[in-house]
């Protein structure tokens, strides 16, 4: 059987070793705490801009008279400035109730010309 100095001295070794082990972990777990906060503040920013980039091009469908007009000026596909649209009527997650976002194009009627014929299928 060991003797009572040998175990408390692995004891003592298991514990230092215990405490290496935690404190290298929380410093992991403030790192990770840091880039997490980096990275979610980053997606509120690019959430934040598609919802200036859908404003500003319901803008200019609403004096273009056409999403294909729109989508032309601002060298977008058809389905990308629909996609790009669809973010006005998607609840904002700056919000705490979870309610829509008033969209610029809900009360500007929207005129149709034969190159946009395809635009009301979305």
């Amino acid at each position: 059987m060991a003797s009572t100095s040998a175990r408390v001295a692995a004891r003592t070794r298991a514990r230092d070793a215990q405490r290496k082990v935690l404190a290298a972990r929380a410093e992991r777990d403030k790192a990770n705490m840091d880039s997490l906060t980096e990275f979610f503040t980053a997606a509120e920013e690019i959430e934040a801009a598609r919802r200036r980039q859908a404003g500003a091009l319901a803008a200019i469908r609403q004096r273009e008279g056409t999403l294909t007009a729109a989508a032309a000026l601002a060298g977008l596909t058809l389905g990308e400035a629909r996609t790009l649209l669809a973010v006005l009527t998607a609840p904002d997650p700056a919000l705490d109730d979870g309610t829509s976002v008033s969209s610029s194009t809900d009360s500007v009627p929207h005129t149709a010309d034969a190159s946009d014929s395809s635009e009301s299928a979305v």
